[in-house]
């Protein structure tokens, strides 16, 4: 039986399902399987170009969704795995270097205890004219003498915020994931902050980056910024309600929000209104204060809509503390407040 299956899913993006897709044929490690799943029922063309690309390769099976999916759906099918120890995902708009997965087979397999290992990723950014700029930055800043690996003993306080790994540059053991399905209705934009929590043991970062992030002109995420707070929301309210973080933590938590741009603290705000505790905003500054009146006096209705997060998501808020109190309840949150080029690449 091969060590890993992968899932290569591709949704009409056949100029990006090319260079995926590549980049799979070239890993030097070569024992694994792969499920092609194609989302879009009318278009044909990923069978196209797998049988130009992998002609005759039997490690592939392509399957042509008869409806669509969607990414909730989709991911749900992922994380259920295979027969094989192993499983990874590549979305047809990221690329792997040649030793990702040799690599993140071996991290992981040197950590028994491990769910998943992620690799940094380089970040590329599509241009008006369909090529590809290459930004000279990564999603995790490293410097020379960074170790090979970090290990992350959940919970880690960022994430409260933001997921730590990227799905596009993972593996992980499918039988270390809570086989609760997300729910369909979950906003696409938190999708790996949920698995997250249904991790049940460590998360390793490879330091070195072994994959290349693509920042698309386009996105299926929405564009909607109270349903982009809401999901913020879901997910720190369900972290701070479930995990103790003490007040040093909660005193570094403020700085690191009011050093972000744009900055941070009106989270923080809205946690402290609708959680209750006091505690949370024990370190706000005038400066702070003044921030969050202001903004929510510029959009009054983004404000109450977004306070009402738990009403208008009221599945994914129960699968999130359920998830929560399963897995981290009475641990108390490290502290290391990392920061990432982008928001759950």
């Amino acid at each position: 039986m091969p060590r890993i299956r992968i899932f290569l899913c591709t949704y009409r993006r056949p100029h990006l399902l090319r260079r995926a897709l590549a980049s799979l044929l070239a890993q030097t490690f070569t024992d694994w399987v792969c499920e092609l799943h194609n989302d879009d029922p009318a278009d044909d063309a990923p069978r196209a170009i797998l049988a130009e690309l992998a002609p005759g390769d039997s490690r592939f099976n392509y399957f042509a969704h008869s409806k669509n999916w969607g990414a909730v759906a989709t991911f749900n099918h992922v994380y259920a795995g295979g027969p094989e120890p192993y499983a990874s995902l590549l979305e047809d708009d990221n690329w792997w270097a040649p030793d990702f997965l040799s690599t993140a087979l071996r991290t992981i397999e040197e950590h028994p205890a491990a769910s998943l290992v992620w690799a940094n990723m380089r970040l590329w950014q599509e241009q008006p004219d369909g090529s590809w700029l290459d930004t000279g930055h990564t999603i995790w800043t490293t410097r020379p003498a960074s170790p090979r690996i970090r290990i992350f003993p959940e919970p880690e306080l960022y994430q409260a915020f933001d997921a730590l790994h990227s799905q596009g540059a993972m593996v992980f053991r499918p039988r270390h994931f809570n086989s609760s399905p997300i729910p369909s209705a979950l906003p696409v934009a938190i999708i790996e902050s949920a698995r997250e929590r249904a991790a049940t043991g460590p998360l390793i970062l490879i330091t070195t980056p072994l994959a290349h992030f693509a920042r698309t002109l386009t996105t299926a995420r929405s564009q909607d910024p109270a349903l982009w707070l809401q999901s913020k929301l879901l997910v720190a309210a369900s972290f701070f309600q479930t995990v103790t973080v003490s007040p040093a933590a909660l005193a570094r938590l403020w700085v690191q929000c009011r050093a972000q741009r744009p900055r941070n603290t009106d989270t923080l705000f809205r946690l402290g209104i609708t959680l209750g505790p006091p505690r949370l905003l024990r370190y706000a500054r005038p400066g702070d204060w003044i921030h969050f009146i202001l903004s929510s006096v510029r959009h009054p209705v983004r404000f109450v809509r977004v306070l009402r997060f738990r009403r208008s998501h009221p599945e994914t808020w129960a699968w999130f503390v359920a998830q929560s109190g399963a897995h981290t309840r009475a641990k108390t949150a490290q502290a290391s407040l990392f920061t990432k080029e982008v928001a759950a690449a």
